[in-house]
């Protein structure tokens, strides 16, 4: 398929360039000037209304350092683009309690919010005594933690939208009510909408998700995804779906990659891709780490790490799971799914650790390194506790867990406990601790043990010629990168020597905890 390139029309730069000069010898500092596209949004009460009392569509650029307010829907009509500087904060006023008072930002069009590591964006809920965020206090309480109560309707990016862009940017308490227009948007009135909804008319849209955080969601935080090209690199999420929903769930005619992503207290999958039969979905998942997914789902075969279904595949390779329900899944069937596209699927050197040592029994909840009667088998390079059994016909394998080699493969974190964040039920806190540190001490297991560009023998890039179209995509994948990236453009790191979101040589995410 070809690239889609896209394209920005009416773009001012701000005329004023910050520079020292110094003495001979030394540097001269030059920053960069900031991006206006199109009129500035002055106006920090949205969205502006007509002399009848309707809304005005959005665009424009909303300006560095300004606090919007959002007090109902807000639209960017096709064609139009909304622009975010960084350091900008928009507070929602929503309470969850209907489609009228849970606003969402419907992007018809494009919409680009370029926070900076020193100058993040927030998309957030603003507080009133009845509308509270959550804290360190709700570890494991799906009903009265308002990280799942669904304030605000999250963006909604309809059959015409282009481009939506999240860069060092925050998103949170997403998971308004549906109303009327929820069939143009593949839902039913009342169903929670999703922090992310992208599913484009004809052709592909874009969504660029990097370095940035995404904390409360009443149900799938990427929820649904179709007819997208994604790039979702070096994020954080946390604390998404109450008693149920993935941190990501990409459907059908997707393509793309997630890498570098943390997932630490998911309701079910950190990670999902999950299409339709007869539609190709390829999303290379590598170099992600998920930590305590899984346990708030209660229906059976849901998994609870990384999960691919209904004809979906990729490359799945170099990621960590600590202490979630079940590791990598390529299933075969589920409750909902049909079996994976296993000719388009490529996976290895994955590491899956159960912290308790012990063996879990009902008054738990099973924690199992590979879920038998799937078509996961153990790979040669992955770290888990798993024996494979006798491959059946139809391709799976009724192969056994081992929890007494679970906490041989802890991937010895620079600073979390794998093992006391295990006991009793610390496997169901969601709660990330303040000064947690998922780069990798010296001597870890991980270290060393990913494939990567370059590398040789059991470490080199993986191949498989059998499979026309997972090799066409690539690994990583270039539909949404460019060999010298504007900042319209997704900025993809490729897979690490080391395992996980966090390697040794700080290439991957960079958030700090």
């Amino acid at each position: 398929m070809k690239k889609h390139h896209f394209r920005i029309g009416l773009i001012a730069m701000i005329p004023v360039v910050m520079f020292s000069c110094k003495k001979d010898g030394e540097n001269t500092n030059i920053s960069k000037p900031l991006t206006i596209i199109g009129q500035s949004i002055s106006d920090t009460i949205l969205p502006k209304k007509d002399a009848s009392g309707n809304s005005i569509p959005l665009k424009g650029t909303m300006l560095a350092g300004k606090t919007y307010h959002i007090m109902s829907d807000v639209t960017i009509n096709a064609g139009d683009t909304v622009y975010v500087q960084p350091g900008v904060k928009v507070l929602i006023h929503g309470d969850g309690l209907s489609p009228e008072t849970s606003p969402a930002i419907y992007v018809n069009g494009t919409f680009v919010s370029q926070g900076t590591k020193d100058a993040p964006n927030w998309f957030t809920i603003y507080e009133t005594s009845t509308v509270q965020k959550s804290n360190s206090t709700y570890k494991d309480d799906a009903v009265n933690d308002p990280a799942y109560k669904g304030y605000w309707g999250g963006f909604q990016c309809g059959k015409a939208a282009d481009l939506l862009l999240l860069r060092w940017t925050h998103v949170e308490y997403t998971g308004g009510p549906w109303g009327a227009n929820a069939a143009d948007y593949g839902a039913k009135p009342g169903d929670p909408r999703y922090a992310v909804y992208m599913n484009r008319a004809s052709g592909f849209s874009k969504l660029i998700l990097e370095d940035s955080w995404f904390f409360g969601s009443k149900d799938d935080c990427i929820g649904k995804c179709e007819n997208t090209y994604v790039s979702i690199m070096r994020n954080t999420f946390n604390k998404l779906g109450g008693q149920g929903g993935e941190g990501v769930n990409l459907k059908s005619h997707t393509f793309g990659d997630m890498a570098y992503n943390l997932s630490y207290g998911i309701a079910t999958n950190g990670l999902k891709t999950a299409g339709t039969d007869g539609v190709n979905t390829l999303v290379n998942i590598y170099n992600n780490t998920l930590v305590n997914c899984g346990f708030r789902q209660t229906k059976a075969t849901r998994n609870g790490s990384i999960n691919t279904e209904t004809n979906t595949g990729g490359f799945i390779y170099n990621n960590i799971i600590v202490n979630c329900k079940q590791g990598l899944r390529i299933s075969y069937q589920s409750e909902k799914g049909k079996p994976s596209d296993t000719l388009n699927t490529s996976y290895g050197h994955n590491l899956t650790c159960i912290g308790r040592g012990t063996v879990m029994g009902p008054a738990d909840q099973y924690m199992l390194f590979i879920e038998p009667n799937q078509f996961t088998l153990k790979q040669a390079g992955d770290l888990n506790g798993y024996t494979n059994g006798v491959i059946a016909a139809n391709g799976t394998n009724a192969g056994t867990n081992n929890p007494n080699d679970s906490l041989k493969y802890d991937p010895m974190f620079t600073n979390y406990d794998v093992a006391k964040n295990s006991i009793g039920k610390e496997y169901r806190n969601s709660v990330i601790p303040a000064g947690a540190d998922f780069h990798l001490k010296a001597g870890s297991p991980a270290i060393g043990a990913g494939v990567y560009k370059g590398g040789t023998g059991a470490n080199a890039m993986p191949s498989k010629p059998t499979a026309p179209v997972l090799m066409q995509y690539g690994f990583p994948m270039t539909i949404l990168g460019a060999a010298k990236p504007t900042e319209f453009d997704a900025v993809i790191t490729g897979p690490n020597k080391d395992l996980g979101a966090f390697p040794t040589d700080n290439s991957g995410n960079q958030h700090s905890y």
